[in-house]
């Protein structure tokens, strides 16, 4: 599909450098970073400390970008959604509640 190579190509050359960029600008160390073609999420996180970026996230508007990503990166502190992630996630991205609600209004369809 012609349409998801074009989203791939600009992907890999526009969320790893973001990511890296987030990354030390609040002390996160990750592994390796993939852009995947997922239908089930936007980012995600393995215990082995690699990032999976979803081609399609360049579709969305910068903040929700950056959300994602620093989502993805606080999971390499805690691999849950518990209490302690969320606080580590409100220190890095204040009102990040308020984006994951815009977040599902944006449907990933095949």
């Amino acid at each position: 599909n012609a349409r998801v190579e074009s989203l791939r190509a600009q992907a890999k050359k526009e969320l790893p450098p973001r990511l890296a960029e987030l990354a030390a600008q609040h002390g996160f160390k990750y592994n390796k970073v993939f852009i995947k073609n997922n239908i089930s999420n936007w980012g995600s996180c393995s215990s082995l400390g690699n990032i999976n970026l979803n081609l399609r996230l360049v579709e969305l508007p910068s903040e929700l970008q950056d959300y994602v990503m620093l989502h993805e990166l606080c999971h390499l502190r805690y691999l849950n959604h518990g209490r302690e992630f969320h606080a580590l996630l409100e220190s890095v991205c204040p009102g990040h509640r308020v984006l994951a609600r815009e977040l599902r209004a944006h449907r990933l369809t095949p």
